[in-house]
């Protein structure tokens, strides 16, 4: 008996270690979704640890935290707002279902079909010149691309921009055998050719492509950098559409620094125009009283097979070309779930307002 009741009681610690460990676990990632300019890792607008860009917070954990926040502060006077702003919002938009595709489909085998309608006509149309500020490369495609082909399309390809503010180095990728003894910026090189492809296949001309964190001798991440950036375009072609992260919805903490930056100017009305693209699954987390959804898709064949390309780059592995592969390792799922899409879309949300979204 006595044997018996020390049993339960070990398996009893058991379950409760593993509860608080788990539980712990989740307020330790919190830290992951705060707020990005006075993170840790972020030092004056300049990323001084790299190492927090391994990875974006995992799907089911950013549900765990956020529900957790929303338990942990209902009813206080003063909520922590995590990025879905979860404690407060009551309309939320739907949650996109966003599927797979079947075991042995890849994009280097997709080939769907659009159903020919341009429901681009819907939004919100862009000023005279577009701006896509992407924190990592593939980030131009994964969540803009047809957004991007929409752009160029209504404003031609010349008055269409793409920055790139991260040399996006830090991804744990790069602890890959292959990898060891490379410089920063021989890193950087061989996703900046997975990128300069990319934006080939998008149609973006060369001389509209920017690497804003080359503006600095160390290559690091510089928020500073890309808010001059923006400033520059504003003042030099007037008439203006920023595109970029969401500072507020959004997994990964560089393109919430990435958006707020670009917030802060807007803010100060120093641009004019400001939107922020977002990932699928996060849509379902905005406050639909204060923000308005475009959704971009392609509407023929040719601009699908672009996008798909422009995914492709990031898949292409050839030694002899420096080509890795990079991007598709880092997020394979992401590019499968585009091209699976028919339409591949891309969302983005305009704040209705300039203090709270």
């Amino acid at each position: 008996m006595r044997k018996m009741i020390l049993l339960i009681f070990g398996l009893f610690i058991i379950v409760v270690s593993v509860f608080i460990y788990k539980d712990q676990n989740k307020k330790d990632s919190f830290k992951e979704i705060q707020k990005p300019l006075s993170d840790e890792a972020i030092k004056d607008g300049v990323v001084v640890d790299e190492s927090k860009d391994k990875e974006d917070v995992k799907e089911k954990k950013f549900k765990d935290i956020t529900e957790d926040s929303k338990k942990e502060k209902k009813g206080s006077k003063y909520p922590y707002y995590t990025m879905g702003d979860i404690d407060s919002g009551k309309y939320r938009y739907p949650k996109v279902i966003d599927p797979m595709p079947p075991r042995g489909m890849n994009i280097d085998n997709m080939d769907q079909t659009p159903d020919y309608v341009d429901r681009n006509v819907l939004n919100v149309p862009f000023k005279d010149y577009v701006v896509f500020y992407p924190q990592h490369q593939d980030d131009e495609v994964l969540w803009a691309g047809s957004a991007i082909k929409y752009a160029i399309k209504t404003r031609g390809a010349n008055h269409v921009f793409v920055a790139l503010v991260s040399s996006g180095t830090g991804h744990k990728v790069f602890k890959q055998e292959q990898f060891k003894g490379m410089t920063l910026k021989d890193k950087a090189e061989y996703r900046n050719r997975e990128f300069l492809d990319s934006c080939r296949h998008l149609g973006i001309p060369r001389e509209n492509i920017f690497f804003i964190y080359q503006e600095r001798m160390d290559w690091k991440t510089d928020f500073n950098l890309e808010r001059e950036f923006a400033l520059k375009m504003e003042k030099k072609y007037k008439n203006v559409t920023h595109i970029t992260h969401s500072y507020k919805y959004d997994d990964h903490f560089m393109h919430r620094a990435n958006g707020e930056t670009l917030y802060n100017l807007w803010k100060k009305n120093e641009i004019k125009d400001l939107r922020f693209y977002i990932k699928p699954f996060l849509l379902e987390y905005v406050n639909a009283s204060l923000n308005s959804l475009n959704v971009y898709s392609v509407s023929n064949k040719q601009d699908y097979e672009s996008i798909r390309n422009a995914c492709r780059a990031y898949k292409y592995i050839n030694p002899e070309k420096e080509r890795a592969g990079i991007g598709y390792q880092t997020d394979f799922m992401s590019f499968e779930k585009l091209v699976y899409n028919k339409d591949e879309n891309s969302f983005i949300i305009i704040q209705n307002n300039k203090i709270k979204g």
